[in-house]
């Protein structure tokens, strides 16, 4: 098959490369690659190579969209972590049409990864696949046409083992979306159809004939790629290369043949092969058109005429549709003819209904003659229209048919202007139907679909026009009527609308109950209020019109309230006296009618109304548990603030804000009380932490306050007792204790007793007395009384001292010493002259009073003693000091005096110890109690508890009526305590504010007695009327007054603001009805009333419009009358408001034809015809007549008019075509003679009631006549039935016939119709196949319903009788074929049943006997089918698992290890194959496998690596596509003794100096022993054999003793010191067990541990830095210098003296840095070194700052020194001079200048070899150019001798520097390039 072509005459085919055969190529990208680009996206076309055609799989167009993601410049890729990675790459493809499973439809793009792999990051149930290696993605399952897929592809980047350990974490995703594009169908695109064609008998060769194009479907202007088949005649086809090429497919006609010629355009040629071409003959061609994916058209033919052919119409027949309202004269449609011989042609009209059109000659353009109405004139057309060839009798006909549309040119016209429906009872349920409208259309179609609307909520309307009740209809309306507008919308474009009026008139029943003007009436009352008092009025109204009663239906069963049950005013009772209670009462009140409306029952209706009782403030709250709240009371100490202490409750009898309670307390002013009350709930907190000992209960006032505007307070005081805590320890009356024993005192003596008070209570004070254990116990103590007592002798000693400890209930002690002197039994203390001392002294005692005289002698020679005050340590004891002792000389006695001033409210009472010791050379000693009892004195103020009182009074209190209760306390005891309150003199002072409150005592009072106004009866609902507002002289609530109308309105017009006393309208007035209201208006407080009259006058207003005499006025008039205008009716109105001119009431007209048609008298009512009416346009006039009272300007009425057109015989009949087979009949062509055919109706537009105009009679004034002039029809003169008259009528010779029919009506008047009868066919011819055989090929591997062939046939039949259906009858015994009919165009499509095998000879070739038929006749023909081999085996190993147990590691390469088989059972190139390794089985690449099997040795094996290979070989066929299996081998690896041992760690074991010897090293932490391991098997490893040999470290130094257990034993032979020797190296020799054996020699390394044995000294450091302009950043210099000979010892380093602003140190590490922005110079630092052990030295260093300048860096040599680093360079040491030093002095040798002119600013370990990089400059002035130096330097190199390694280094750029810290000396500098 040729790529495309034209079908021309044949020429001879030639072959060779024309063919397009060549070698096969895989598809390949063409295009670009996918790059981003400044728009971020590059669109990249995938097509097929030339050449590469392979089937049409091969053959691929794809189009990719590919969006760059990464940025940067164009093929610059960045790597990047995963986490950082952008989103993923996005590519869209297009699905290749024909594509099928295992098909590439794209190939991701590698980049540069060549090394990389690909993976499904999600795989699932994806209709995708990846290959690993390539990137390319396959279809898994086929995609429906529209559809799609996506796959996210994760790409790993580099590959190999190197890349293998980073494949988490380097990759990218890519995320492609293929599309399967929809079905795109050919389709043939010549123009026009049929398609015919013609040639001069005498022409030649390559004469055109016709130009062949087809398209696809989706697009009109795409025909590349399409290829032309000529199939009538082909006898053979070849498949070569992928491709269906014709080698011989010429069909022989008589003297002709064609075929296809590669040609642009595409023609056909004529070949002439001997015979003349045969005039007048018509020769048909059958072509097909087919796309590169196999895509095939329909099957289509070219008949080629011999000789002139008459011209052609562009269309068979034409059908052209006219709007009614297109204009005359304009150009309607264009009838086009093609002439074959390329003449002129001239057309005409043949047939021309009505005369309605013309025809231009030369272009063919129909034009209309005159305006056409679709609403009276036909519908449809048919005309004739000849085409004739100039200069030539050729001529062609064809068929046009006209269709007049109809225009929306009509509204919908209801047949009444205005619908009624009286006595509609108001009661029907919803949806009831009331009435029908109906509206007509005189369009047609969708322009006369009428679709209804109202324009109310009440009422819906269904599409028939019946109006239903959509809610509850209520007769309670204006007029008792509904009235409202009905809408007719016709569904034309633009739509059009009429209207109607629609009257519903409702009838009165009880349906509706009373309905209260308010659902809730809201008043109030005073609690106090008296007998009758006004409560409410409450007003009802019933719909219906009835009467309405009022009564109390409940929430009065207290009975304080009575309603008047016909005015429905509610008062309190008058006896007995109302009692009210609550803060409200809720009143159901019912209302019900008298039913006089009629109805079944009487109705009702509730209201509620709600009382609110106004309370009086006459109850202040009481506390009534007030007395219990201290006795239960507490709180303990410290605890934190917020502390829950108490609720406290009171109660108000009193409602609402009066009865409603808040809480305080009462304090006076600044004071604290530590309390707080939440004033809702009356909780008491604590606001702070309490001590008990501090204060043991707190007295708070508790006020409850209601919330009246004058309150009432209730006061309750509560007593909180602060509740102990075992926070104190117990403390002894005195800090020690002392006394003197005599040495006989017999044990058991009590001789001392001590005291501890605890400031806690309760079983926290409770004191348990006891003595530490003493190794001997002199003394026991009387747990409970503290008396201490002789426990043991005492003789024997001379002073004794215990520790006394005191405890209490909660296990708080404290302790003190008691001494105790024995003296001599013969010794005696002083005597004191009373044992103990009792005294009373008032609280206010001034200081230094004697309030007592103590006395005490020593028996022996000297009577004098010294008197002592024993230092107490509670305040009972003197702590602190209250009194002081003052020595008598006189008499030897003491006086105790007061010291401090007392206080009775702290402490009561003193217990005082006193010492009198003798001036004995051993002094004795003793003691005496003083007890002081303090007594009160009225010394404290009392003071009120609040500073401030209020309190409310209410006015008309009486006489001794209590006011208020003031508190207050006072802190002295006994009758001091009491206080006495006056409003005169006190010692304290509280503020009494007494507020006097109002009482109702007054009642409202209106300024006027009488209001009088006057309203106009239009005034608006709600409008306000007067305002009458009383006043009253209370206050507050008790003035609060509200207002209700108790009398005069009956009829519930007016209502009352119940708070502002508004009266307003709340129904409408009318004069007509009542002229004067008289209401009463009451005003209340609640307790007392008042009342005033309102008298409303209404104004009189014109409120009334005229009335008609009738609702309705009808009348008839003649159509067509010229006499005009003519009177029709008369119609009169009056008016029915008083005193109203009846004369001035005008009249007019609205609505159809008001003011046109019709107009009226304005003063009489005479209604005329003013025009020329036609009944067949409308025949009822209906509109509305108004009335308008004072002359025009004032109020309307209405009635409507309806005036019916009456008849006259003015139109003809007509034959109306409303669709496009209209007067279309049908016939079968084997009818017998009077078979019915149609039937002609026309119509008469005049009135079928209005005698015989409209009556009509048919006949036919055109017939069709046959071969001997017979009528073939006739009609029914009745029923316009069309018979046919013989029975000869044959489809194959005439299929259409034309009869024109007259209807005549009853006055005369006469019109025609076309009838256009066909002849319907039957089935009378067989099908016929266009070949007798047929020719396919199919793969073997074509999938089940693949198409293999398709077969045409055709049958000159039609509809049904040529539907041929065609069957496989022979041929295919195995049913691996069925056949597919297109009914469409009768083709049937031969697919595959079940798969075929080429590998099965009886398979190879299919001989099909193929059926076509019709319902009642068939014909034969037969198609073979080849079956091409496909490679659809895969090879098969036999076996599939090989296992070689045994494999020495240490085989020669190429070694055979074992040969694998495999089998194709598919032919040619598809049964070949090779043989490969998965690289996956073998990554190392140790194997490898020939092409006949034998996998062979390939690498160097190692057991050691990997002890078992599973290698998988794969045979991969040579088929497209390429098909695989695989076998596993799997290759055990023998070990070979080839590795030594080693050690089975790696030893670092460490032996201390000076440590005695021998001693066992230890290996590691947990272990003395070595071990050693083999990486071979067990075999050749284990046990082990140790050696250790002989060398300068381990000679008479080690030995190693050897368990023969595969563990050995090293020892220490010496002491070691680690300043003479810090490592031994030695050497030890490991034999293992193999045959043969093998050894290695491991070094164990032994390091000398290293011990602070040796002082530390003082260092010295010089550091010289350079900054940059002065640029200098913070920089390390190294460590300072404390040269020592051990290694190993930690140092602390410190500043020696105050800190350098400048450096820094590093206290451990002893690293000096130094600052950023240091300036130059020269800096000292001292710094203190600390080791612990040796003392303290102290190092020096010196640094230097120097500044580079910008000239010196670009005058700057250089030098590299080779085989030396850095640290080397600059390290400096005692016993020579430092390498940098050395080269300076050479430099300024060489150069000839001042050493210090020579400055080497920046060694740089070199980039290039092992050594370092010297930048120098040397300053004259000015600075010698680098060139000069470099210069120098090289012409001296007999000078730089000792540098041997020196070379010349050229400045390569300019630098910035900074110093790096070195391990052993001050800095080095490092270049930065700027």
């Amino acid at each position: 098959m040729l790529r495309a072509g034209g079908l021309l005459l044949a020429l001879p085919l030639l072959c060779g490369a024309a063919a397009g055969q060549g070698a096969s190529f895989p598809p390949r990208l063409s295009g670009t690659a996918p790059v981003s680009s400044p728009a971020g996206t590059r669109r990249s076309a995938l097509q097929r190579h030339p050449g590469s055609e392979r089937g049409p799989r091969a053959e691929y167009r794809l189009s990719l969209w590919v969006r760059a993601r990464e940025r940067g410049r164009p093929g610059h890729e960045r790597r990047r972590p995963r986490s950082l990675s952008p989103g993923p790459r996005r590519y869209a493809a297009r699905l290749p049409p024909g594509a099928r499973v295992g098909d590439t439809v794209f190939t991701l793009p590698r980049g540069r990864d060549a090394g990389g792999w690909f993976e499904l990051a999600a795989d699932g149930a994806a209709a995708l696949g990846v290959d690993r290696a390539s990137g390319r993605l396959y279809l898994r399952r086929e995609l429906p046409a529209g559809g799609g897929a996506e796959a996210l592809v994760k790409v790993h980047r580099g590959g190999g083992r190197v890349r293998a350990s980073l494949a988490d974490d380097d990759w990218y995703l890519c995320h492609v979306t293929l599309l399967a594009p929809e079905e795109e169908l050919l389709s043939w695109a010549m123009y026009p159809y049929p398609y015919l064609a013609r040639v001069d008998p005498d022409a030649r060769k390559g004469t055109l004939v016709y130009r062949l194009l087809a398209r696809y479907s989706s697009s009109e202007n795409t025909s590349a790629g399409v290829s032309y088949t000529l199939i009538a005649g082909m006898s053979n086809l070849k498949e070569m290369d992928g491709f269906c090429k014709v080698a011989d497919f010429s069909y022989q006609f008589p003297m002709l043949s064609f075929e296809l010629i590669d040609f642009t355009p595409w023609e056909i040629l004529m070949d002439i092969t001997g015979l003349p071409l045969v005039w007048n003959k018509e020769y048909v061609v059958t072509v097909q058109a087919s796309d590169e994916y196999g895509n095939k058209s329909p099957f289509t033919s070219i008949s080629i005429l011999v000789g002139s052919r008459p011209p052609q119409f562009t269309n068979i027949s034409y059908s052209v549709f006219i709007p009614e309202n297109t204009p005359a004269g304009e150009k309607v449609a264009v009838v086009e003819a093609v002439s074959f011989q390329s003449q002129p042609l001239s057309y005409s009209l043949l047939t021309n209904p009505s005369e309605l059109f013309s025809v231009r000659q030369e272009s063919g353009e129909l034009l209309l003659t005159h305006p056409v109405d679709y609403e009276g004139e036909h519908h449809f057309y048919h005309l004739l229209l000849k085409a004739v060839e100039a200069g030539s009798t050729l001529s062609s006909v064809t068929e046009v048919t006209v269709h007049i549309t109809d225009e929306n040119d009509c509204s919908p016209e209801f047949q009444r202007p205005i619908y009624s429906r009286d006595n509609i009872p108001e009661t029907i349920p919803i949806g009831t139907s009331l009435l029908q409208v109906l509206a007509t259309d005189c369009d047609s179609g969708s322009n006369s679909e009428i679709a209804y609307f109202v324009q109310s909520t009440d009422f819906s309307i269904t599409h028939h026009g019946v109006i239903n009740s959509n809610q509850r209809l209520n007769f309670e309306r204006v007029n008792h009527m509904y009235e409202f507008v009905v809408i007719a919308v016709d569904k034309g474009y633009p739509p059009r609308t009429g209207t109607a009026s629609v009257r519903i008139h409702m009838a009165n029943v009880n349906d509706e109950a009373p309905v209260f003007s308010q659902p809730v009436y809201k008043t109030f009352l005073s609690e106090d209020a008296g007998p009758s008092a006004l409560v409410a009025a409450v007003r009802a109204k019933d719909p219906d019109g009835d009467g309405v009663l009022y009564l109390i239906a409940g929430g009065n069963e207290e009975g304080n309230f009575e309603l008047d049950s016909q005015k429905g005013i509610i008062k309190l009772r008058r006896s007995p006296l109302p009692n009210l209670k609550g803060p409200q009462y809720i009143l159901n009140i019912t209302a019900i009618d008298d039913n006089v409306s009629g109805g079944p029952t009487p109705l009702s209706s509730f209201a509620e109304v709600i009382v609110g009782v106004n309370d009086i403030n006459n109850n202040k709250p009481v506390f009534r548990e007030c007395t219990y709240y201290s006795d239960s009371t507490w709180v303990l100490e410290n605890q934190p603030p917020g502390t829950y202490v108490l609720q406290v409750e009171a109660y108000d009898a009193d409602l609402g804000v009066n009865g409603e309670v808040k809480y305080g307390l009462m304090h006076r002013n600044g004071a604290s009380l530590g309390f707080s009350i939440d004033s809702d709930t009356g909780v008491i907190t604590t606001t702070r932490s309490f001590d008990r000992e501090e204060q043991r209960e707190h007295v708070l006032c508790v006020t409850a306050a209601d919330q009246a505007q004058e309150p009432l307070i209730g006061v309750c005081q509560i007593t909180i007792l602060i509740a102990d805590v075992n926070d104190n320890d117990p403390k002894f009356d005195n800090s020690r204790y002392q006394y003197f024993l005599s040495e006989d005192t017999p044990i058991g003596t009590s001789f001392l007793r001590v005291r501890a008070h605890d400031s806690d209570q309760g079983v926290n004070a409770a004191i348990t007395y006891s003595m530490l254990v003493h190794h001997v116990q002199y003394f026991q103590i009387n747990p409970s009384t503290g008396w201490v007592y002789v426990n043991h002798r005492i003789s024997q000693t001379t002073h004794i001292s215990h520790c006394i400890v005191a405890t209490d209930g909660g296990n708080r002690s404290s302790a003190v010493e008691l001494t105790v002197t024995i003296t001599n039994a013969l010794s005696q203390p002083p005597r004191w002259e009373q044992s103990r001392y009792w005294v009373t002294v008032p609280e206010n005692t001034i200081r230094d009073t004697k309030i007592v005289t103590i006395k005490a002698t020593s028996p022996l020679g000297d009577p004098r003693v010294t008197y002592n005050l024993e230092e107490g340590q509670v305040p009972e004891t003197n702590m602190p000091v209250r009194f002081y002792l003052k020595p008598n000389r006189a008499d030897g006695s003491a006086s105790l005096l007061v010291a401090e001033p007392l206080d009775f409210e702290t402490t009561r009472f003193f217990r005082l110890t006193v010492r009198a010791q003798d001036v004995a050379m051993s002094p004795l000693a003793s003691f005496t109690t003083v007890c002081v009892n303090v007594t009160d004195v009225n010394d404290n103020v009392p003071f009120f508890v609040s500073s401030n009182y209020e309190v409310s009074v209410p006015e008309g209190a009486d006489v001794g009526t209590p006011v208020v209760q003031v508190l207050a306390t006072d802190l002295d005891s006994g009758l001091h305590g009491q206080c006495a309150c006056s409003f005169c003199i006190s010692l304290d002072t509280a503020y009494v504010r007494i507020f006097v409150s109002d009482v109702n005592d007054n009642a409202p009072a209106f300024p006027q007695p009488v209001y009088e106004v006057g309203v106009d009866e239009d005034r608006d609902v709600g409008s306000p009327v007067v305002t009458a507002t009383a006043d009253d002289r209370d206050e507050g609530a008790n003035a609060k007054l509200r207002y209700q109308i108790t009398s005069g309105n009956t009829k519930g017009l007016f209502d009352v603001e119940p708070e502002a006393g508004a009266v307003f309208i709340v129904q409408p007035l009318d004069y007509e009805q009542e002229q004067r209201y008289e209401l009463r208006l009451v005003a209340s407080d609640g307790k007392w009333e008042n009342h005033t009259l309102i008298i409303i006058n209404v104004v009189n207003k014109n409120d009334e419009a005229p009335v008609f005499t009738q609702n309705e006025y009808q009348s008839g008039v003649l159509e067509e009358l010229t006499d005009l205008p003519v009177l029709v009716l008369k119609v009169s109105a009056t008016d029915p408001d008083q005193e109203a001119d009846q004369n001035a009431i005008s009249y007019s007209l609205h609505g159809q034809g008001a003011g046109d048609e019709f107009s009226i008298n304005e003063n009489t009512g005479e209604i005329s015809a003013n025009r020329r009416l036609d009944r067949e346009k409308q025949s009822m006039w209906c509109f509305l007549v108004l009335a308008t009272d004072e002359s025009g300007e004032g109020l309307t009425g209405f009635a409507d008019v309806i005036i019916e057109v009456r008849d006259t015989n003015d139109n003809a009949p007509l034959f109306l075509c409303v669709s496009d087979d209209c007067f279309m009949g049908y016939v079968p062509e084997d009818s017998p003679a009077d078979t019915a055919v149609m039937q002609m109706t026309a119509v008469d537009l005049d009135d079928p009631k209005a005698s015989t105009n409209a009556v009509l009679t048919y006949r036919i004034i055109q017939n069709v006549q046959n071969e001997i002039n017979l009528n073939l029809f006739s009609v029914n003169s009745v029923s316009g039935t069309i018979y046919t008259m013989l029975g000869s009528l044959d489809r194959e010779k005439e299929d259409k016939y034309l009869v024109v029919v007259e209807a005549r009506d009853g006055g005369g008047l006469t019109g025609t119709g076309t009838a256009t009868i066909l002849v319907t066919d039957i089935n009378d011819h067989a099908p016929v196949f266009l070949q007798r055989i047929y020719t396919a090929f199919v793969s073997e591997n074509a999938s089940i319903n693949t198409e293999v062939a398709v077969v045409s046939a055709v049958d000159r039949d039609e509809g049904e009788n040529a539907m041929v259906t065609f069957s496989i009858i022979d041929g295919d015994n195995d049913h691996k074929f069925y056949i597919e009919t297109d009914e469409v165009n009768n083709r049937g499509f031969i697919r595959l049943r079940k798969q075929i095998d080429f590998e099965k000879p009886h398979e190879r070739v299919f001989n099909l006997t193929v059926k076509a038929e019709d319902m009642d006749f068939f014909s034969i023909a037969h198609c073979v089918i080849y079956v091409e081999d496909a490679n659809d085996h895969a090879p098969v190993f036999y076996p599939q698992f090989y296992e070689v147990t045994s494999l020495a590691e240490d085989v020669p390469l190429g070694t055979k290890v074992v040969q694998v088989s495999a089998v194709d059972l598919d032919s040619g190139l598809n049964g070949r194959f090779s043989f490969h390794l998965l690289n996956k089985s073998d990554p190392g690449g140790q194997f490898s496998v020939a092409n006949d099997g034998w996998v062979i040795v390939a690498g160097a094996l190692d057991h050691e690596t990997v002890t078992q290979y599973q290698l998988i070989v794969i045979a991969t066929d040579m088929g497209q596509p390429p098909l695989a299996c695989s076998a596993t081998v799997l290759v055990t690896v023998q070990d070979v003794n080839d590795n030594g041992p080693e050690f089975e760690a790696h030893y670092n074991p460490v032996v201390w100096e000076n440590t005695a010897s021998p001693q066992s090293v230890q290996m590691n932490e947990t272990s003395t022993l070595l071990y050693a391991k083999d990486r071979d098997t067990a075999a050749n490893g284990a046990p082990f054999s140790f050696h250790l040999l002989s060398n300068f470290d381990s000679l008479g130094n080690f030995h190693l003793q050897d368990f023969h257990n595969g563990s050995a034993l090293l020892t220490a032979l010496h002491t070691f010191d680690r300043e003479v020797h810090k490592v031994f190296h030695l050497l030890v020799l490991i034999i293992d067990s193999g045959i043969p054996p093998m050894s290695s020699t491991n070094t164990l390394t032994v390091n000398i541990g290293d011990q602070n044995d040796h002082p530390h000294s003082a260092g010295y450091m010089e550091c010289l830095i350079y900054s940059y302009d002065g640029i200098l950043p913070t920089t390390a210099l190294g460590q300072v210098l404390a040269p020592d000979e051990d290694d190993w010892d930690s140092k602390i380093y410190q500043f020696e003296g105050k800190t350098p602003r400048y450096f820094i140190l590093n206290d451990n590490s002893g690293l000096l840095t130094i600052k950023e922005g240091t300036p130059q110079g020269t800096y000292s630092i001292r710094v203190r070194v600390i080791d612990g052990v040796w003392p303290d030295v102290i190092s020096s260093v010196k640094v230097t700052v120097k500044e580079i300048k910008d000239d010196a860096l670009h005058n700057a040599g250089s030098l590299q020194i080779r085989d030396i680093t850095p640290e080397e360079f600059i390290s400096q040491f005692p016993e020579k001079e430092s390498k940098y030093n050395q080269l300076k002095k050479l430099l300024s040798e060489i150069i000839s200048v001042q050493l210090e002119n020579v400055h080497i600013f920046s060694v740089l370990k070199s980039s290039q070899t092992r050594g370092v990089d010297v930048w120098f400059v040397v300053y004259g002035p000015p600075y010698y150019k680098a060139e000069k130096l470099n210069g120098n330097v090289a012409a001296s190199k007999a000078w730089v001798s000792m540098y041997k390694y020196i070379r010349n280094h050229s400045i390569f750029s300019s630098y910035l520097f900074r110093l790096r810290p070195l391990p052993s000396e001050c800095a080095y500098l490092e270049g930065l390039r700027e």
